[in-house]
Formats: C-alpha cells, structure tokens, sequence
C-alpha cells in the first residue's frame, strides 16, 4: 500500500474514532447537540452512499487503491454506529 493511501486510511480511521468520542460529548447538551447530530446525519444520510459507490468504481477500474474503498466502508460504519458501538462497548466493560 502506498505512503498516501496509508495516511488516508489513517485519517479515516480516526475520524471515525473521533465520531465515537463526541456522541456521549453531544449528549451532555441537551437540545443543541442532539440537533447537529441529527442534522448532520440528515445531511450525509443521502451522499454516503454515492461516495461509496463512487469509489467502488474507481476501485474497479484500478484509478484508486482498495484502501479507500475499505477506508470509506469503515468509516461509514463508525459514523452510522457509533451509538451501537459505543453502548456495545460499554456493556463490555460493565458501566
């Protein structure tokens, strides 16, 4: 994999980390952060999918590393998630 594709990867994998620490931080608030939460959702629910789809494309056709494609499915699913993940993890660890 190249040094590019790599940091890409990276940086997607934590910017799904970072999605999994603001939940419980926009639960603290109690209007505004369920707001931008929802709204962001709202706003990425329809794009997601042809981002993906586009990527799988160029995956396909050998213009972009699989790291992407791989990259965009995890990220996808720690953003769309993340509350599941994170109450799966706090079962796990009893709190």
């Amino acid at each position: 994999m190249s040094n590019t594709a790599q940091r890409a990867l990276t940086f997607v994998l934590y910017a799904g980390l970072l999605a999994l620490q603001a939940s419980p931080a926009f639960a603290q608030f109690t209007g505004a952060g369920s707001q931008a939460t929802n709204w962001v959702v709202q706003l990425l629910t329809p794009i997601v999918p042809l981002a993906v789809a586009v990527v799988g494309v160029l995956c396909l056709t050998g213009r972009v590393n699989w790291g992407w494609f791989v990259g965009g499915l995890v990220g996808t699913a720690l953003f769309f998630g993340r509350d599941q993940v994170v109450s799966m993890f706090r079962g796990w660890l009893g709190a």
